[in-house]
């Protein structure tokens, strides 16, 4: 079983914005979807890696 990755990918994106933002001189400011991507996100990361660990 493949683990999912939609979440990790969308906090990507995210920080990928808020680090353009920064670069074309604004003050990054993260919001509330992005924090609730970044903790879908770590929660996939973690699903993933007790996956491949049940595998080994």
């Amino acid at each position: 079983m493949k683990p999912a990755t939609d979440y990790i990918r969308h906090a990507a994106k995210l920080a990928r914005k808020l680090q353009m933002d920064a670069a074309l001189g604004g003050t990054p400011e993260p919001d509330a979807d992005f924090y609730k991507a970044l903790s879908k996100a770590l929660d996939e990361i973690a699903a993933g890696l007790e996956l491949v660990s049940r595998s080994e």
